[in-house]
């Protein structure tokens, strides 16, 4: 989240997404909602365009609540890759 932090204030962009999951997150402190929402007012205090009110942070986490079949499915409904690369 530091480097998607730094990255988004240079290219000037808001949102963040993360593909963490609170349901499946073996113990991740990372990956519990109170962490992301902490963290995204630490990113609101520490970078210029969010202290300006140009360009504020918003850390998305679209998986954050979903079951790992509902990650699959909505995978595959977007037609994403869940094969092995072939090898040479």
């Amino acid at each position: 989240l530091s480097f998607a932090l730094a990255w988004s204030e240079v290219l000037g962009a808001s949102d963040i997404f993360i593909g963490v999951n609170a349901l499946d997150y073996s113990g991740y402190p990372d990956c519990r909602p109170e962490y992301v929402e902490a963290y995204q007012r630490m990113g609101n205090l520490a970078t210029r365009g969010a202290v300006e009110g140009t360009t504020p942070v918003r850390i998305q986490t679209p998986l954050m609540h979903r079951t790992k079949r509902e990650i699959v499915q909505l995978g595959l409904s977007l037609a994403s890759y869940y094969g092995q690369e072939p090898t040479a």
